[in-house]
């Protein structure tokens, strides 16, 4: 349960329309993929024009680029904590400095960043949004803040948006993220570079689908697409072709991924509530993640209650580090991973007989 990927087909008219191009295209190709994403977008109720879009190999292809193209060696780059890994070791194989920043919840639960936390001397902010692993969507007011923050010192912020697709309202109903930013005006959208992937909505890694920048400004994007095309990173024509496939044919089909996956969160919700088990975890507000605290020691409220239940699982005895989790046969993502210790990071888009399993092997021996 550590790979993030869904544990289903993707959708055959995708497979279809791609097998139909293999057996015809197999010289230079080139394919504008730029209107099937602004229709995409215009669907979601966001304005996406096509000429702004650019595309990629992949997401972290296009970071690794944006950092190379506005950052000198030894400029300080912001990151959320914890948060996806490859983000941070972009930062670091670029010879600049790592800026932790925390997240918060305000006083309606929202997640916000900390604010004292940001820095002036930054060059970038590298958000993961929905962040990975932790699902956090940033409350609008707090998107306000920050970009006008970054705004204000000069901050260009690189956006990794493949999560969005999977946004769920506190009841576990789906809801796409909206675009970061999307509600804010024109003129603050221009230092912003927007990266996102049907890979991860549509289950495509393997192609892998195509990945696409978006970038309101003119300068910034002519910088970057010039940076992308020095180094032949584009996406390449069956990426696109893949990616036109899905954004054209695959409404219906995410739609029905979307109400399994929050049929799969509310499980969670359930087993521990049915189970009288307190342990800290969260799911966040996006994503097909389970990010689960194994340090602070979970607890039974009512063991005696549950006797019978428990019997069939065996003795209340939850794991509390990553390698125990491996021994149960349980093997997800080390918080490691995402400069978190004592966490775990469990895929959820999977059976949910799998999920139960999963956590029975967690929490009773």
């Amino acid at each position: 349960m550590w790979i993030a990927d869904m544990d289903t087909k993707p959708l055959p008219e995708i497979s279809a329309y791609v097998a139909e191009r293999v057996q015809n295209a197999y010289g230079y190709q080139d394919s504008d993929m730029g209107e099937a994403v602004q229709r995409w977008f215009e669907a979601q109720q966001c304005s996406v024009s096509s000429g702004s879009v650019v595309s990629v190999a992949s997401v972290i292809s296009a970071v690794d680029v944006a950092l190379k193209t506005f950052c000198v060696s030894g400029d300080e780059v912001m990151v959320l904590t914890p948060t996806y890994g490859p983000l941070v070791d972009c930062i670091n194989n670029n010879t600049l400095k790592v800026h932790a920043v925390n997240t918060k919840r305000d006083e309606n639960g929202d997640d916000t960043i900390d604010l004292s936390s940001l820095s002036k001397n930054a060059t970038a902010f590298v958000l993961c949004h929905p962040n990975n692993p932790t699902g956090q969507v940033l409350s609008a007011s707090c998107q306000s803040e920050l970009i006008q923050f970054c705004n204000e010192h000069g901050i260009l912020i690189i956006t990794d948006e493949i999560h969005s697709e999977f946004g769920f309202l506190s009841n576990d109903e789906p809801l796409p993220i909206p675009l970061f930013s999307s509600h804010c005006d024109a003129v603050a959208l221009k230092g912003i570079i927007h990266i996102s992937s049907v890979s991860k909505a549509f289950n495509l890694a393997a192609i892998p689908g195509a990945s696409y920048a978006i970038i309101e400004d003119a300068g910034i994007r002519a910088k970057f697409s010039a940076a992308i095309a020095s180094r032949h990173l584009e996406a390449n024509y069956l990426s696109q072709v893949a990616l036109k496939a899905a954004y054209s044919l695959g409404r219906n089909w995410l739609d029905d991924i979307r109400k399994a996956l929050g049929l799969n969160r509310k499980l969670v919700h359930f087993y521990f509530k049915q189970q009288n088990i307190d342990c800290e975890y969260t799911m966040g507000k996006a994503g097909y993640f389970l990010w689960l605290n194994l340090s602070k020691t979970a607890t039974c409220a009512d063991e005696k209650a549950n006797a019978l239940e428990m019997s069939k699982k065996g003795v209340f005895n939850p794991a509390s580090t990553f390698d125990s989790c491996v021994s149960r046969g349980v093997i997800g993502s080390d918080g490691n991973q995402f400069n978190a210790s004592g966490w775990i990071r469990l895929n959820l888009a999977c059976h949910p007989l799998q999920i139960v399993n999963a956590l029975d092997r967690l929490f009773f021996r």
